[in-house]
């Protein structure tokens, strides 16, 4: 594969991650600031914020999706880099 094809297909890829953001991201300028004028909602029976930890029932979900970030950290990345390092040695 030739640098003019992998760099291609690299802005590709980028352009193809960055237009959802840019999509969601309309000229609704005016709505969004109402919000941010309203005074916060005020606390009952001073209870603590919620969290996601509270939530037992996704509990399970959780900790799988940690375990993935781990594996994809220590493992699946480290791979993907030195492949294409090796595949950009080869051009």
């Amino acid at each position: 594969m030739t640098r003019l094809r992998f760099l291609t297909l690299a802005t590709a890829a980028l352009l193809l991650e960055v237009l959802p953001l840019v999509a969601a991201h309309g000229d609704e300028h005016d709505a969004h600031t109402d919000m941010h004028d309203a005074p916060p909602a005020p606390m009952e029976n001073n209870e603590a914020p919620r969290s996601y930890w509270g939530l037992s029932e996704h509990a399970s979900l959780m900790y799988w999706h940690i375990a993935l970030e781990i594996l994809a950290w220590i493992v699946i990345l480290p791979v993907g880099k030195s492949s294409l390092l090796f595949i950009l040695s080869l051009g």
